[in-house]
Parts: C-alpha cells; sequence; structure tokens
C-alpha cells in the first residue's frame, strides 16, 4: 500500500491536481470578489425607496423625507452615554442613515435616526413626491407643487408633473447647447486665434511680417471676433430662456422651495415607478455613469474622462513603446555586447518589471511636480 502511495506520488499525479485546486480556488476568489464588488456597487444605481418618517426628538415629533441608506444594531448604554434619553428595555436598537439630501436648505445630506423615536413610516404614492438630481447641491427631495413658465404658474397639484416634462426637456436641450457652445465653438475661435498669433509670431521671426501679411492677419481675427460675439449673443439669449422656468415643492419642514430648471439634471418619483420602470432608470443611470463627465467635486455625475484618458493613454504608448521595446529586446539578446552599459540597462529593466508603476507614478508627481516644478 505505502509503495503504490509512493509510486503514485512519484509520478506527480498529486501535485498536478494540487496545481489544478489552487488555480480553480484561485479563479473562484476572483469571480467572487467582481461579484462582489459588482454587488456592492450597481446597487448605488437602482432607485430606492423614499420614505416620510414622523420622528420624535428632543420632545418635538418631525417629519423627515429620505432614503434609508444603512443601519446597524447600537448599544442603548452607548446611547444614554452620549446623552440620548431612551425608554427601553432592550440591549440594542437599530439605527438608521437617512439620506435627507437639500443640502442648500439644511446644510447637511444625511441625517442619523434611531429606531425607538421613529413614530410612523410611509411610503407616499401618487402624492408627486419627487426626487430632484441637481448640477449643485446634490439630490432634492420634497413634494412638487407647481410649475411655473417664464415666472407665470401654469400647473400646480396633480397636474404639474405632465406640465414639469416638456418644461424640463427644453431646459435640458438649453444646456446641452450651451455646453456645445461654450466647450468646442468658442474653444475652436480661441485656437485659431492661437494658430494667427504663432503665424503673425513666425513672420517676425523670419522677418517677412510685411503690412500684407499683416492686413490678411488681421481680416482673420476680425472675422473671429465676428463670430465670437455672434455666440455671445446667443449664449446671451439662451440663458435668459433657460433661467425663466422653475418647479415649486414643498420640503420636509413645510417650506416651499422654488428651484430654476437650469439647475436641474433630472427629477424623479421613485415611488411610483413599476417594476420595468425601475430598470429602464438602474440601465439609464449606469450608461450616465460611463457616458458623461463627472459633476459636484467628482461626486455626482460619471467618469467619462477617466474611462478615455486611460484608454487613449494604453493606445498611444502601445503603438510608440511595442515597437521601440521589441527592437530594445532583440538588440539586447542578440548584439549587445556584455558591457558595464548592459548590465545596468538589464536592471533597470528589472526593476521596472517588478516594481509597480504606482511607486514610479508617486515618485513622478513628487519630484517632478511638486519638487523641480514648485522651484
Amino acid at each position: 500500500m505505502f509503495a503504490d502511495i509512493r509510486a503514485w506520488f512519484k509520478s506527480g499525479e498529486p501535485f498536478v491536481m494540487f496545481t489544478a485546486a489552487a488555480v480553480a480556488a484561485s479563479v473562484i476568489m476572483v469571480v467572487g470578489l467582481l461579484l462582489l464588488i459588482a454587488a456592492r456597487g450597481l446597487v448605488h444605481f437602482w432607485p430606492h425607496t423614499v420614505y416620510e418618517l414622523e420622528y420624535r426628538w428632543q420632545g418635538q415629533t418631525q417629519r423627515l423625507i429620505g432614503e434609508i441608506q444603512g443601519s446597524e444594531k447600537v448599544s442603548v448604554r452607548q446611547l444614554r452615554e452620549s446623552g440620548i434619553d431612551i425608554d427601553t428595555d432592550k440591549l440594542t436598537v437599530e439605527r438608521y442613515l437617512l439620506k435627507v439630501g437639500n443640502r442648500d436648505q439644511y446644510g447637511m445630506d444625511f441625517r442619523t435616526i434611531v429606531g425607538p423615536f421613529v413614530e410612523s413610516r410611509s411610503v407616499p404614492r401618487g402624492e408627486n413626491l419627487i426626487l430632484v438630481e441637481r448640477h449643485e447641491y446634490g439630490n432634492f427631495y420634497g413634494f412638487l407643487k407647481a410649475v411655473k413658465q417664464d415666472g407665470q404658474v401654469i400647473a400646480s397639484g396633480e397636474e404639474s408633473w405632465d406640465a414639469l416634462q416638456p418644461l424640463l426637456e427644453r431646459s435640458l436641450g438649453i444646456h446641452d447647447q450651451l455646453k456645445q457652445i461654450q466647450k468646442k465653438d468658442i474653444g475652436s475661435i480661441n485656437y485659431e486665434l492661437e494658430r494667427l498669433r504663432l503665424r503673425e509670431r513666425g513672420y517676425e521671426l523670419d522677418g517677412i511680417k510685411t503690412p500684407e501679411r499683416v492686413a490678411e492677419l488681421d481680416a482673420a481675427r476680425a472675422a473671429l471676433k465676428a463670430e465670437y460675439e455672434g455666440l455671445q449673443a446667443l449664449m446671451t439669449e439662451l440663458f435668459e430662456a433657460e433661467g425663466r422656468d422653475s418647479l415649486i415643492a414643498e420640503i420636509q419642514d413645510g417650506r416651499t422651495v422654488e428651484i430654476p430648471l437650469n439647475k436641474v439634471v433630472n427629477v424623479q418619483r421613485p415611488n411610483d415607478l413599476g417594476f420595468f420602470g425601475k430598470i429602464g432608470y438602474f440601465l439609464a443611470k449606469i450608461w450616465e455613469f460611463v457616458s458623461t463627465e463627472p459633476r459636484e467635486a467628482n461626486t455626482e455625475g460619471g467618469i467619462f474622462p477617466a474611462i478615455f484618458g486611460t484608454v487613449m493613454m494604453v493606445l498611444i504608448m502601445s503603438v510608440l513603446v511595442t515597437p521601440m521595446g521589441i527592437i530594445a529586446a532583440v538588440y539586447l539578446r542578440e548584439y549587445a555586447r556584455e558591457g558595464v552599459l548592459v548590465k545596468l540597462i538589464r536592471i533597470a529593466v528589472n526593476n521596472l518589471a517588478g516594481v509597480p508603476s504606482i511607486v514610479y507614478g508617486v515618485f513622478g508627481l513628487g519630484f517632478f511636480v511638486y519638487f523641480i516644478g514648485g522651484s
């Protein structure tokens, strides 16, 4: 029996099995990690239920509106030691993290609430409870009360939602048009003006700056200036048109707030979405994440510039580095004579292969940007 086991080990089959098991375990762990990241990350794009709570705090009952982002068990003793007077026989209670939004009104996006102090919790449906995504100050939660066009109320109550849709679509179209003018059209004019300046400087260096050439440059500048003034007039007109529509909503403390539609990215009624509506919202938010630019100091919006920059860098570096790397490798392996220089190059290549690229990035940032660039 022992002879058979020794023969089996000498055949190498156990090591093949161990290797296969290690590879399978590694693949399972990688797939599991990817699934965990996807599950924890993609849930952010799913439309969450917005609750309306009656919350009793410090002897007063407050109305809170928001999304429950998470919960945890907390010790009653710990709450009492922190100064919270709670009357319960339980050792632990539930504590919730409520996203109330409306940062411009409350000064904060989140609020922590203790479960026993929640007197009632409901999910308003069909009451125009809206979630407004804005260019600034994050999400807004409230009840849609009225819609204004050109400063005049055109709809109120239940009719507000239907009246809001065409105005919001029009505002988003104007916003995209303004973005096109600011980033592309005016950018093209600035680029052409810079080219004219460099051409004039080239004439000066070559000693051929004649009156005829100067007149030609001035005429080109005048044409670009006229085009710029036309774009500026169009932008002024669009700004005025964009800022004349607004919505009026009631927030949790009973106040009404007016939000110009030029500050709005999207408006939804998350509690009124059906299953397929939630699927559509989920897919739209994922597409927005990968296809739009960031906003709100990279806390909202998408990551398209990062994706585009990474892909372009990989492509450009592949085109530039691959031929040179192959040529250098062939030369070092087949033609270069062994010497001090070749040994130093081999050491450098081994270091490049063994050290993570982020280390070189941090070194470059510190040395070239902060040290050399700063001085």
